[in-house]
């Protein structure tokens, strides 16, 4: 049982065992006629490949509607929809004349690809952003037997950046948007990389070694329930071995101590697959000027789909914290 679910922790999630459209090769590979320019970027140790794909500043008619409404039972039922047009690849892309503002790098929670960001893509696109979508090593398009949890993905996306900049399409400063998985992705790479102006972090985790059994009671309780804490802790210990890296290094906490740009942290306050505890734990070492909200009625899922609770404020904090930058890369059409 330990050697199972030691390998369900640290295999790539795209090997297998996910929704269809999280991993038809047809459907992913048909979304790279959105992207204003998309490539593989080589990256590792260990060796992988990640796709990358560009949404320019333009005007995508972009409308979004969020309602919600409590149940008989107290609890909240929230709906999203989303409406625009992305030209594809045979249409031209008529971009804003403006320079991007800055360029923002969005980051997809575990088990999901870089599509599910196009609604936050074309939200922050058309407010003057040059947006990038990456797809995290073992998901989406991306190759890689494993994943590190932020062992090997922040230097992933330090050679993501240097590609931006050898193509012409870091323009001006550099922010990061992250959803769970990937705003604990993003504060390890703000750790390393001095490009990273600032995050906003989306219900991250504080450490994967109590996040993975949280989530997983959270997300099939009924299944988790059977597992205790000692088999857990079995798991990832034979997990990291299997995959090659060490735990320790992966605490987003000591991560954080290393960032020296400030952090904007939201966190669902119902929400049971990554406790709020975890960005309050982030915030009591994040550097001068970081802030954290927590929405009222919101689980894990709810809140990355919150564009309008999130995003008026996060599009506020980018535009404060990356608005004196000179943009630098030209705005290219289809």
């Amino acid at each position: 049982m330990t050697q199972l679910l030691a390998t369900r922790i640290v295999a790539a999630p795209n090997r297998g065992g996910l929704p269809e459209q999280f991993r038809d090769p047809k459907a992913l590979a048909e979304s790279d006629t959105y992207y204003m320019a998309a490539w593989r970027s080589s990256v590792g140790p260990p060796m992988a490949e990640l796709a990358v794909g560009v949404i320019e500043p333009a005007d995508y008619h972009f409308i979004y509607d969020v309602k919600s409404a409590r149940d008989a039972d107290g609890s909240y039922n929230i709906s999203v929809s989303f409406k625009g047009r992305i030209p594809r690849k045979d249409e031209k892309l008529v971009a804003f004349a403006d320079p991007p503002k800055a360029t923002l790098v969005l980051l997809h929670g575990i088990m999901m690809s870089k599509e599910v960001m196009l609604p936050w893509a074309l939200y922050f696109a058309q407010q003057g952003y040059r947006v990038v979508l990456v797809d995290l090593r073992g998901h989406g398009r991306s190759t890689g037997k494993w994943v590190g949890y932020g062992a090997w993905e922040a230097d992933d996306l330090v050679k993501v950046a240097d590609e931006l900049r050898r193509r012409g399409l870091l323009a001006g400063k550099l922010g990061v948007f992250g959803e769970s998985y990937g705003a604990a992705v993003g504060i390890h790479w703000a750790a390393r990389d001095p490009r990273v102006a600032t995050v906003v972090a989306l219900a991250p985790f504080s450490d994967p070694r109590k996040a993975i059994p949280e989530f997983a009671r959270g997300f099939s309780p009924k299944l988790a329930a059977k597992l205790s804490d000692e088999t857990y802790a079995t798991a990832e210990a034979k997990a990291a071995k299997m995959a090659g890296f060490v735990w320790s290094d992966v605490n987003v906490v000591d991560a954080m101590k290393l960032v020296r740009v400030p952090v904007l942290f939201f966190h669902g306050k119902d929400d049971t697959w990554i406790l709020p505890a975890h960005t309050a734990a982030l915030e009591r070492v994040a550097p001068a000027g970081s802030r954290r909200e927590v929405t009222p009625h919101d689980d894990h899922m709810s809140l990355m789909l919150r564009l309008d609770l999130v995003g008026p404020p996060a599009l506020a904090w980018f535009d404060e914290r990356l608005r004196d930058s000179a943009a630098t890369g030209s705005v290219a059409q289809k």
